[in-house]
């Protein structure tokens, strides 16, 4: 995991960061974040960035590219809680427990901004603002993944790909997904084989719902993607 100086990769270069956006970008708001934020991380995929029962110091603010967070049961099995994309935040919920609850791992090659939870405390009591952005954060995280309750398989994944369009393209219409994560993880998250994705996948690809080339989805028909999942 490469590590950058502060002094040499700002905030100001992160077009996604939420605490960037909170207060536009001037000079005097950018300097604030610069002293919140302590370094910034390069990882290359499939480097870790946080492990189970690290001590919480820091909340990560994810720059570019995509982590995901995952627990391993007892018997050696990947159960993955989530994943985490540009312009979210890891972290929120070992604020409690003073201690990581999973470990994360970059999808693809990935910049996170590493801010310690002083620092970011500080940076909340300095700018309003910013508290009701990190609250909308913390309330959208704690929707997420909401339509694993759905009993249908389709249901689950129809979802999820409504889910990612909006996550990876928050201010474009979403249409174009590139998926970084496998089949597998698409399977592991949703509690459905891998199979059973891929069949799926191309159900809705055979009624021209979406079409899909490797890891390129275009979702064709989004209001009957969310039909199938039941959204309103």
């Amino acid at each position: 995991m490469a590590k950058y100086d502060h002094n040499d990769s700002t905030c100001t270069s992160c077009t996604f960061s939420p605490f960037c956006m909170a207060e536009g970008t001037s000079s005097l708001w950018m300097n604030q974040i610069n002293f919140a934020v302590k370094q910034h991380y390069h990882l290359k995929k499939h480097e870790t960035l946080c492990l189970p029962q690290n001590m919480f110091r820091n909340l990560y603010a994810i720059q570019r590219g995509a982590l995901k967070a995952y627990q391993v049961d007892a018997e050696g099995n990947e159960l993955i809680r989530g994943f985490y994309f540009a312009g979210e935040v890891l972290g929120f919920d070992a604020i409690y427990t003073r201690h990581y609850l999973f470990s994360a791992v970059a999808l693809s090659e990935t910049i996170v901004c590493e801010i310690p939870y002083d620092n970011f405390l500080e940076l909340l009591h300095s700018a309003p603002p910013l508290q009701k952005h990190v609250l909308y954060l913390i309330s959208q995280q704690l929707n997420v993944g909401s339509y694993l309750l759905s009993i249908k398989a389709e249901q689950r994944l129809a979802a999820f790909l409504i889910d990612l369009s909006t996550r990876l393209h928050p201010t474009e219409v979403p249409l174009d997904i590139l998926l970084p994560m496998s089949r597998q993880d698409i399977g592991n998250y949703l509690r459905l084989t891998a199979e059973t994705v891929s069949r799926l996948l191309s159900q809705f690809k055979h009624n021209q719902i979406i079409t899909i080339e490797h890891k390129k989805v275009k979702l064709l028909q989004p209001e009957k993607l969310k039909q199938i999942a039941g959204i309103l």
